[in-house]
């Protein structure tokens, strides 16, 4: 037998766009239920990305994502970031990292300019905001003063040396090394989540000491790739500074990202005793919209069946990767209700000829229009339902990798969706 839950908002999807919705939800006392797999979080570098593409230079990254946001403005008015104002976007920042921080995972960064942190490829990367962790990165970065890279024996997603060779033409006192991680002796491959959690001990944490003392020559910084711990980075990094008397930060690994991890796991305790119930694991496979307005959806499986009757739903399935769209060998669709998908008008032209294309492919600005209220709409700009919302990716008209915007398109798209819902809810309008 099913079971079945009564619900007054479903959010369908747990990434960081469905995660953030769901704590604006819980501020502010919203009845709701969250579905959805794993996310996408252990892709993700744990940064958060508001605008890092330069929209006046080729190929550039840039440290002032607000004017490029106002010069997108003009470009192209229908992008999601620009049709929601600077005040609401700063207030939906300030409110995700605020409940982050109160489960001890703090985010900081400028008001006005990105941060420049260093990755695994040894180039810069334009960030918003950043885990604590990684807050001495860039201030390394920028002084090059004296800095020892760290990697592992039986680390493949790391390398220090790689970083040194493709850094060191502007920073010459750039060391790397590789060490033994304790207690791994005979561990032929390793992975960063592994080395995170065995991070989480103390007596680990003693031999780590000892391991750091012995490698470091004249250093005052000191970059790892990101292990230090999955639920007490801040107390671990903070132990370890404490006890070297260095500067120590952590550098984004490929996937599988222990940054990423950390922040699912904080949003997760964000949504503890809460108005949102959290069902992990349990994708929504069928919706029925009801006469009423309200929708019955069916999630799970045929051994575990879960059974969800809400009065909204909030579509923050993602793309591809995430399930919210789907390509067949000539268009794109939405599998869930079938919205309409806004795409281009063949399969010729999905792709451009160059791969660098500085325009990007027109595939990855496909998805769902909405209206100012984020509701889906059909081509003649009529909300599909009148309380169905959608946010983060799968929106149209934005390409998030290449321009360096997928957090802050989540974040911001997802507290707009919770906005209009709750406006929707106390003064209901005609439509």
């Amino acid at each position: 037998m099913a079971a079945i839950y009564k619900t007054d908002l479903l959010i369908i999807g747990s990434g960081l766009a469905g995660m953030s919705a769901a704590v604006f939800a819980a501020n502010r006392n919203i009845r709701a239920v969250v579905t959805g797999g794993a996310g996408g979080f252990e892709y993700s570098s744990g940064l958060m990305d508001l605008w890092g593409a330069s929209l006046t230079k080729q190929y550039e990254i840039t440290k002032k994502p607000w004017t490029m946001l106002e010069k997108l403005r003009d470009q192209d008015p229908d992008h999601p970031l620009v049709r929601i104002k600077k005040e609401t976007i700063q207030q939906a920042f300030l409110e995700i990292t605020t409940a982050l921080k109160h489960q001890g995972l703090t985010y900081s960064g400028y008001e006005e300019k990105n941060t420049l942190v260093m990755t695994p490829f040894g180039t810069l990367r334009p960030t918003y905001r950043l885990p604590s962790a990684m807050r001495s990165n860039s201030e390394a970065v920028r002084k090059k003063e004296p800095c020892l890279i760290l990697d592992f024996k039986g680390l493949r997603e790391f390398s220090a040396v790689f970083v040194r060779e493709m850094m060191k033409k502007n920073w010459k006192d750039l060391r790397a090394k590789t060490l033994e991680f304790p207690d791994t002796r005979l561990q032929k491959e390793m992975f960063t989540p592994f080395l995170a959690r065995s991070l989480e001990t103390g007596q680990v944490q003693d031999k780590f000491l000892t391991l750091i003392r012995s490698a470091v020559k004249d250093e005052t910084w000191l970059g790892l790739p990101a292990i230090l711990g999955i639920y007490s980075s801040e107390k671990i990094l903070n132990l370890l500074e404490a006890q070297t008397g260095l500067k120590i930060f952590e550098i984004p690994t490929s996937p599988v990202s222990v940054p990423g991890i950390r922040l699912r796991e904080a949003l997760v305790k964000a949504l503890e005793n809460t108005s949102v119930t959290l069902l992990q694991n349990q994708r929504v496979t069928k919706i029925i919209p009801r006469p009423k307005g309200e929708f019955h959806c069916e999630a799970g499986s045929d051994i575990n069946p879960v059974a969800i009757r809400a009065d909204a739903l909030l579509l923050a399935t993602g793309r591809f990767l995430g399930g919210g769209l789907y390509a067949d060998r000539k268009s794109i669709r939405e599998p869930l209700l079938g919205l309409p998908v806004y795409q281009p008008e063949n399969r010729n032209q999905w792709h451009s000829r160059n791969y660098f294309d500085p325009s990007g492919h027109r595939i990855n600005r496909a998805g769902v229009k909405t209206d100012d209220l984020l509701r889906p709409v059909f081509p003649d700009k009529r909300p599909v339902f009148k309380t169905l919302f959608a946010s983060g990716t799968i929106l149209a008209r934005q390409d998030w990798v290449r321009t360096r915007c997928g957090a802050g398109l989540s974040i911001a798209t997802g507290f707009k969706a919770i906005e209009s819902y709750l406006g929707l809810r106390e003064q209901p309008v005609e439509i």
